[in-house]
């Protein structure tokens, strides 16, 4: 099994640090071969930082299990309408992403900025990842992280914008939207009840050759056990476009997905796809 989201550090005042010696632990116990660690660069959600240095300095102890991911956050440098007075100081996200592969990252995110989800900054970044074929995981909240209306019309905008970016959705604002119908008020929660014809995260799966998604968190396995029989029809049909992944922050966490993906009645098609396959492809594993 490969983990397409994890992460390292102190993250939550409230949680003690998860070290990549831990990761490795808590891996190996759950039988998963590699996995992603995504830095945290923005300052919405979590209490600190683990910044991408950090990442690929933890990933080299173990470089045959886990992978960096590098991150930037768009509202780095100076604004646009002041660049002109002071060049040395404007975001130039393509040296630092070049550099940040140099280093051993192989994708872009986790993208939690407090941002509409098709702000112009971060944007710019996402064309960038698209020109050195870095997948740019998505943290999707309805209320405060790339936010969008009910229907996701802006990462519909982003999608078609860089169709040669490929993105993995993740989180409430994403996996709330598997249901035709949304609840606004509750859509950054977890929406409980059959799920109803005419989702939108399910249209855009269909839709666009450039779009994964990560069954990482709560938002993730709230969405398959929900309503069971849709749940695993939905792993099923869509399984080429799915990534298996914890979203694990702490050593004490529960992961529910992990028992719950190993056990799910799919093919074995649909599993390997789900939890290797795809990483791979995304990922360029031999």
């Amino acid at each position: 099994m490969i983990d397409f989201h994890t992460h390292i550090g102190r993250l939550n005042s409230s949680l003690k640090p998860l070290s990549a010696k831990m990761l490795i632990s808590i891996m190996d116990h759950h039988e998963i071969k590699q996995a992603v660690v995504l830095p945290v660069e923005n300052p919405e959600e979590l209490h600190y930082y683990s910044t991408t240095d950090y990442v690929i300095q933890e990933c080299m102890k173990y470089p045959t299990r886990l992978i960096p991911f590098c991150c930037i956050d768009p509202r780095r440098g100076v604004p646009d309408q002041y660049s002109k007075n002071v060049p040395q100081l404007v975001l130039d996200p393509r040296q630092m992403i070049e550099a940040y592969i140099h280093d051993g990252c192989r994708g872009f995110g986790e993208c939690l900025q407090g941002l509409p989800i098709d702000d112009p900054r971060a944007s710019r970044l996402y064309q960038v990842c698209g020109e050195f074929e870095l997948p740019v995981v998505l943290h999707i909240m309805h209320a405060f992280i790339n936010y969008d209306h009910v229907g996701l019309p802006g990462f519909e905008r982003i999608l078609k914008l860089h169709n040669d970016t490929i993105f993995i959705a993740h989180a409430n604002g994403w996996w709330s939207e598997i249901s035709g119908s949304v609840d606004p008020s509750i859509a950054y929660s977890y929406p409980t009840g059959k799920i109803t014809p005419g989702g939108r995260a399910i249209e855009l799966l269909s839709k666009y050759d450039n779009l994964y998604a990560d069954l990482s968190a709560g938002s993730g396995y709230n969405a398959l056990t929900r309503d069971p029989g849709f749940g695993l029809r939905f792993l099923e049909q869509h399984a080429d476009r799915l990534l298996f992944g914890t979203d694990i922050l702490a050593a004490s966490q529960e992961l529910p997905i992990i028992n719950f993906i190993k056990t799910a009645p799919i093919s074995r098609k649909a599993y390997q796809a789900i939890t290797e396959t795809n990483a791979k492809k995304l990922l360029r594993l031999s």
